[in-house]
């Protein structure tokens, strides 16, 4: 018999979405599901729809919580599930059909503790990115957290992974922090002995305005920060063989929160950025072109902007970002490949 792979799926006001990420997940070729809804202390109808899901599938599992946040709606539901594998999806996204029969199959045939499949990136139902070359890669620890930190064909979300239950011993979401995946997937890489990805996509990740990534709060990427900041150190003096991706990963991290506290005057996170600043003209002093040489147009022309240090700039890279965005809605920047 299959073995079961719990999916925990935390749920907070997306009774627009619900319905459709729900019935993704049911509807799966995979059948030997435990699918563990957390209501997060949801104030629209989401929480009721849980429930009558869980009325028509005997494998939906609720959990209706006071609001504690995305880690603590995942750290609920990873407490209460019994598969052997853990996925993981939000409940504003959705899946293929055939999406966990996939990442099991890899899990099985390479006998691995990650498997990854790619996604397609949406923004108003269209389809702005996907990554899609069939390619398979076997990895090990290092070379998958390297991936991790070039960012292209391995991210850092939880969402589009097959994890080995055991990997979670130990290990949660930080609670009450931002951009959670971050930090725990990369522990998680680090516990793993083999991870095998597919760039085939299987997820269908929503791009919305209001989800947290879009929420322009200080808070926000004061977390972002802290995260980048801390995943630098953590890895800096233990993998010295991945340092230039580790330093790499970290500049091309604070170009893009430069880039969203310019763009949208959050001053309240400006003064942390200006400290977190100082390592990044260390890391490009120390390095150079071994860094910049990786950058595409859009992030080099930023970061010289950044570096002259200028008001002027400002306005540039205000300028630049409202451009990319634009063209990245509009599928102009996908990565179609």
């Amino acid at each position: 018999m299959s073995d079961l792979i719990s999916i925990i799926i935390p749920v907070y006001n997306v009774e627009k979405y619900l319905e459709r990420c729900i019935e993704s997940v049911i509807e799966q070729t995979y059948k030997n599901l435990e699918i563990i809804l957390v209501d997060d202390g949801s104030t629209d109808s989401s929480g009721k729809l849980c429930d009558e899901f869980a009325k028509k599938d005997n494998r939906i599992k609720v959990i209706h919580k006071e609001n504690g946040g995305l880690s603590d709606a995942r750290n609920v539901g990873i407490r209460q599930a019994t598969g052997k594998y853990f996925g993981f999806a939000d409940s504003d996204d959705y899946l293929e059909k055939d999406m966990m029969e996939t990442l099991y199959n890899l899990s099985i045939k390479h006998n691995a503790d990650i498997s990854i499949v790619s996604y397609y990136e949406m923004y108003n139902d269209k389809l702005i990115s996907v990554r899609n070359s069939g390619e398979l890669e076997v990895l090990n620890k290092v070379e998958a957290m390297k991936e991790l930190l070039i960012d292209t064909k391995i991210q850092s979300y939880a969402w589009n992974k097959l994890f080995k239950r055991e990997l979670f011993e130990g290990l949660e979401f930080p609670k009450g922090k931002n951009f959670e995946d971050i930090a725990t997937t990369l522990l998680l890489f680090e516990k793993s002995e083999k991870v095998v990805l597919l760039e085939e996509p299987k997820y269908y990740y929503l791009r919305r305005d209001n989800s947290i990534i879009g929420t322009k709060s200080a808070k926000t990427y004061l977390d972002y920060l802290d995260v980048i900041y801390s995943k630098y150190f953590y890895l800096k003096d233990k993998y010295p063989e991945i340092e230039l991706y580790n330093a790499y990963n970290y500049c091309i991290n604070m170009i893009w929160v430069y880039t969203i506290i310019v763009s949208f005057e959050i001053d309240g996170a400006y003064g942390e950025f200006v400290e977190k600043y100082k390592l990044l003209v260390e890391l490009i002093e120390k390095y150079g072109n071994e860094i910049t040489d990786k950058l595409d147009y859009y992030n080099k022309a930023v970061l010289y902007m950044m570096l002259l240090e200028k008001d002027i700039c400002k306005d540039a890279v205000k300028t630049l970002y409202k451009t990319f965005k634009e063209k990245r809605n509009n599928g102009e920047f996908s990565l179609q490949i």
